[in-house]
């Protein structure tokens, strides 16, 4: 169900019209006009798939779409439209008015790689450090390093330690540095290398 050309109040009547024939329904963002216009990219809405998310959580949404190119569907997809209804020509020098912003062949094969792949760069929603990350971690994030010889029996201050990279994974990170202070040393520590937790009483 694509509504262009109508007010949210159109939409909810049409919604509840629709499921009562069908509950397999897909409600579309749509503007609807065929110009072509550039103009018609900041007619075209694609916040409102978030409302209707909010909305009619149960749907799927999707987008018709009558601006040229692809960036549109981009948008909508990353804001999870699962359908999307593009004009399909053989040659966009055709006449008539559809053509001007329809997708081609090529232009079609384009637009399905490149939602495939903002699909994968959409990712699970969960902020952790990636597969490809575990490397890179250990040598971006900094460590508590000692900047003199720590013997065993010393007790911490702050001007003995200092925050360097690499971090390997037994380090302490530089959040812990204040916990330290006034420690004692339990294990001899050399200058430069990391401090571990069995290093401190």
């Amino acid at each position: 169900m694509a509504s262009g050309a109508s007010t949210i109040e159109d939409v909810l009547r049409a919604v509840s019209a629709g499921l009562e024939i069908n509950p397999m329904l897909c409600l579309m963002q749509c503007n609807t006009n065929y110009t072509a216009s550039l103009d018609n990219f900041k007619f075209i809405q694609l916040n409102v798939l978030r409302v209707y998310r909010q909305m009619f959580p149960n749907l799927v949404l999707g987008l018709s779409d009558h601006t040229p190119g692809m960036a549109t569907v981009l948008g909508a997809v990353s804001l999870r439209a699962r359908m999307i209804e593009k004009h399909f020509t053989d040659d966009i020098r055709r006449s008539g008015p559809d053509h001007k912003f329809s997708m081609d062949p090529a232009s079609w094969s384009d637009m399905v790689e490149r939602t495939r792949e903002l699909e994968n760069a959409l990712g699970c929603g969960i902020k952790q450090i990636e597969d490809n990350e575990k490397e890179t971690v250990i040598v971006q994030r900094r460590a508590i390093r000692a900047v003199i010889n720590l013997t065993a029996g010393m007790t911490i201050e702050r001007d003995h330690l200092t925050v360097l990279r690499p971090c390997p994974a037994d380090a302490l990170p530089p959040y812990n540095l204040e916990k330290l202070i006034g420690k004692k040393i339990q294990h001899d520590v050399q200058k430069g290398e990391h401090l571990r937790w069995i290093n401190i009483e």
